[in-house]
C-alpha cells in the first residue's frame, strides 16, 4: 500500500506557504499581503548580483496541493497541511485517488520527508481550462522548510513525467508587464487570459531567496465572483506516459 493512513488533524504544520503579492496584482482577500519594497526591486528592476537567478511561471488557478513521503508512504495533503481525505468535498477526496493510482510516479520522485506541492486542476475557482494534460501541474519540492533550486526540481519531476507550470523566463530581473507578454496565452489550456506571473528569486549558490505573484486576470480580484463560483471543472487530456 503506497498511500498512508488517513489522519485526522494536521499532517505537517503547513504544506506550502502563501506567496505575497507584487504591485499592482489584484488581491482577493485581507490574508493577501504585498511583497517587501527590496524584494520588488530584485525580482522585477535589478538582482542583488549578475549571479542571481529570477525565475518566472504561469500562475494557476486551481487547488494548492501536495504529496508527502513520510516512512516511505505517500499522504496527499491540502495546503494548510491536512490529508485531503479529510475534507468533505469530493473533488479534493479526488487528489488522494490520483496520488494513488500514481503512486510509483510520485516514488519515483520523492525522496524521504520530501513534499511535491502543485496545482491540482480538477476543479478551478474562476477561469476555465481546457487542460492538455493530466490535471496536475508541479511548481516545487520542499524538505521541511527548504526549497530545491528550481533546475534541480525541474530535473527530479522528470523521472516521474510530471507536468511543471509553464516556464516564462530565467534570468535577469524582469517587470510584469514584459513577463505578461512573454507569457501571452499561457501554457496550459487557460479559456481566456492566464490569471497571472508566479516570480522566484535564487542566490547564487541557487538558494531559495524569496517569491511574488502577478494576478493580472481581470476576473480576479472581484471578490463576490470569485465567492459564489462553485461550478467549474476542467476538462484534460489523459497523458501518454513513457514506457
Amino acid at each position: 500500500m503506497a498511500l498512508a493512513q488517513p489522519q485526522q488533524g494536521k499532517v505537517i504544520p503547513r504544506a506550502f506557504a502563501r506567496v505575497q503579492h507584487l504591485p499592482g496584482s489584484k488581491m482577493i482577500d485581507a490574508q493577501d499581503k504585498l511583497l517587501g519594497a527590496e524584494q520588488v526591486k530584485w525580482l522585477t528592476l535589478r538582482r542583488r548580483t549578475n549571479a542571481d537567478t529570477v525565475i518566472i511561471t504561469e500562475k494557476i488557478d486551481g487547488m494548492n496541493g501536495a504529496i508527502l513521503r513520510r516512512n516511505g508512504l505517500l499522504h496527499p495533503l491540502i495546503r494548510k497541511g491536512y490529508d485531503c481525505r479529510a475534507n468533505p468535498l469530493p473533488w479534493i477526496n479526488d487528489f488522494a485517488k490520483f496520488v494513488e493510482d500514481n503512486a510509483a510516479r510520485f516514488l519515483s520522485v520523492l525522496e524521504e520527508g520530501e513534499r511535491l506541492c502543485g496545482e491540482w486542476m480538477v476543479k478551478t475557482h474562476t477561469l476555465s481550462y481546457r487542460l492538455p494534460h493530466e490535471p496536475f501541474i508541479a511548481f516545487d519540492l520542499i524538505k521541511d522548510a527548504e526549497r530545491m533550486p528550481y533546475l534541480a526540481f525541474r530535473e527530479r519531476i522528470a523521472k516521474g513525467d510530471f507536468i511543471a507550470a509553464g516556464l516564462i523566463h530565467l534570468g535577469e530581473a524582469m517587470p510584469t508587464e514584459m513577463a505578461l507578454q512573454l507569457m501571452g496565452a499561457g501554457y496550459h489550456g487557460v479559456i481566456g487570459a492566464p490569471e497571472g506571473l508566479v516570480y522566484r528569486y535564487e542566490d547564487s549558490k541557487r538558494r531559495f531567496i524569496c517569491s511574488g505573484k502577478f494576478v493580472s486576470n481581470p476576473l480576479l480580484g472581484n471578490d463576490e465572483l470569485f465567492r459564489a463560483n462553485e461550478e467549474i471543472f476542467n476538462r484534460w487530456k489523459t497523458a501518454k506516459r513513457r514506457v
